[in-house]
């Protein structure tokens, strides 16, 4: 069996690489179109009709979601790829083979490789949304970052996120504090937080994201508002309203 693929993401580089790791784990596929926004994707589905289409979930539009509902009654397998997996239930909804998170490694491609053959021979398409999330929570765990490079006193250091005790937004850099320093990273809180485990690291703030475990306490004011104590120091750090909800049993 040669399978028609495309590959739809607004990366360049995230594209030419999905389409080396196919090339290499499932040789018989063949790439016959790649767009790099969702008007060009839709031509492509249309006009190709292949087999399989790994769509990004946040692309110019229309985005990999509402491709897929436009082209639910097609043929086509759809493979959601991207670095949000608060998308996952969303992606599976609207009849997703299988669901890839940025950066995409061989081995979890070969995975859905293995998948895709097999609802090729048996022509099923269904998806079993307990497994899935299952899939997605093993490969949040196996690639959430566990070092981070950070500038300190003029020196590139590498240190353990786990001994992070929060991030903070500071215009385009990122504060990282421990028990003693605070280094300067070169990256958004946003882009940061797609990487770390969400299990192990909280958002509390449009500015701010807490490791849990350093989490002493939490304090509320008359007025309802929220605050954290950090354990081992003296910092207290604001919940907003929009992240309340995470300590309603506290």
């Amino acid at each position: 069996m040669n399978p028609t693929v495309l590959i739809a993401d607004d990366e360049p580089l995230l594209r030419d690489e999905l389409k080396r790791l196919i090339n290499r784990v499932w040789p018989e596929a063949q790439v016959v179109a790649t767009a790099s926004n969702g008007a060009e994707a839709r031509i492509a589905l249309r006009d190709k009709q292949p087999d399989i289409a790994f769509l990004d979930v946040r692309m110019p539009p229309p985005d990999g979601l509402e491709l897929a509902e436009e082209f639910a009654s097609e043929s086509s397998m759809i493979v959601f790829v991207t670095a949000y997996d608060e998308y996952a239930v969303a992606a599976f909804e609207k009849n997703a083979c299988d669901y890839l998170l940025k950066p995409i490694s061989e081995a979890r491609l070969q995975e859905t490789v293995t998948r895709l053959k097999n609802r090729l021979t048996t022509s099923d398409t269904s998806v079993a949304i307990a497994s899935i999330r299952h899939e997605i929570e093993k490969i949040k765990q196996s690639s959430a970052l566990s070092r981070i490079t950070v500038r300190h006193h003029g020196e590139t250091k590498l240190i353990a996120v786990k001994d992070i005790r929060f991030f903070k937004a500071d215009a385009k850099y990122t504060i990282a504090h421990d028990a003693t320093n605070e280094y300067v990273i070169n990256t958004t809180l946003r882009d940061l937080e797609t990487q770390l485990d969400d299990h192990e690291f909280w958002r509390v703030h449009r500015n701010c994201i807490v490791n849990v475990n350093f989490i002493e306490s939490v304090r509320r004011a008359n007025n309802d508002s929220l605050t954290i104590r950090i354990s081992d120091s003296d910092d207290e750090l604001p919940v907003s309203r929009t992240f309340r909800n995470r300590f309603r049993q506290m």
